[in-house]
């Protein structure tokens, strides 16, 4: 998906440090103005500034101050069925389809290159096994190419919806040509116990299968996600962090750091800072 910063793609170890954390607030709404809900209206992520819009608690708008992309959000009821991002040399958009419980079964992803025209699109399904157990399959193709990657993960989802972890097969393109077979997993996440800054947007905690989107109200403490490719050579895919937060008095984060490592998590190699404004506290 692309990383519009609402549905905050996008592959740790150790749990994170958490600072001025004196207030317990799983559930907490609280605001010291009127009972509206609070929502986050601006985000500063790793230097690009992003301001959001909203029709009651549902998100309309997100603009990209920095690089002027703009993403609108559709609803049917209270459910998000799509987001389209505009830029000025790709296009993105999201579909979501759900099941008669209200739970996502299908997202289709597609990414447009404006001057070429060229499209790339992922397919996701998802079959619910059980109360917390999901399967999630996807296809990824790109115009013009007969390289098509496909993956399965059984996914364990929390007590209250939320993703915990998965286990997951692929088949991915090689550059030289063929496939690589491919085994990896999602370690359990480490939530904290305060807001997510999107806890409140209407529908926002449908989507579950990724990083940012990941169905929990909580904030994510430690990441780690490996893939590796079954070539001999070591190759793979992974996504491993750990966020250090400080809160505001209602529990929703006004900056996060995340700090990335390399495959083994014993390296650090990059690092962000995040920065959250709200309607009110």
């Amino acid at each position: 998906m692309k990383k519009a910063y609402l549905l905050l793609p996008v592959f740790f170890l150790a749990s994170c440090s958490s600072s001025n954390d004196d207030t317990d607030s799983s559930n907490n709404n609280q605001n010291n103005n009127d009972n509206s809900p609070v929502l986050v209206t601006k985000m500063v992520a790793d230097g690009e500034t992003s301001t959001y819009t909203y029709n009651g608690s549902k998100i309309s708008q997100i603009k990209n101050i920095t690089n002027g992309e703009v993403t609108s959000f559709s609803y049917s009821g209270d459910l998000i069925t799509q987001q389209v991002t505009t830029g000025s040399s790709t296009s993105y958009k999201t579909t979501y389809v759900y099941d008669g419980s209200s739970r996502l079964s299908k997202k289709t992803y597609s990414e447009t290159y404006l001057t070429s025209g060229t499209i790339s699109t992922v397919e996701t399904n998802y079959n619910y096994l059980s109360g917390n157990s999901v399967k999630i399959t996807y296809t990824a193709s790109f115009t013009g190419s007969s390289a098509v990657r496909t993956g399965s993960k059984t996914a364990t989802l929390n007590a209250d919806g939320s993703l915990s972890s998965w286990t997951e097969t692929a088949s991915v393109p090689s550059n030289t040509g063929g496939f690589h077979s491919a085994t990896g997993a999602l370690q359990p996440i480490v939530y904290d116990t305060k807001n997510v800054p999107f806890k409140n947007i209407t529908g926002f905690l449908k989507i579950i299968d990724t990083e940012d989107e990941n169905g929990s109200v909580h904030n994510i403490l430690s990441y780690n996600h490996v893939l590796n490719y079954n070539n001999g050579a070591g190759s793979g895919e992974w996504g491993i962090f750990k966020c250090v937060y400080e809160y505001n008095s209602s529990g929703y984060p006004t900056k996060n750091v995340k700090t990335y490592y390399n495959k083994t998590g014993t390296g650090v190699t990059n690092s962000e800072m995040n920065t959250y404004e709200y309607n009110h506290l």
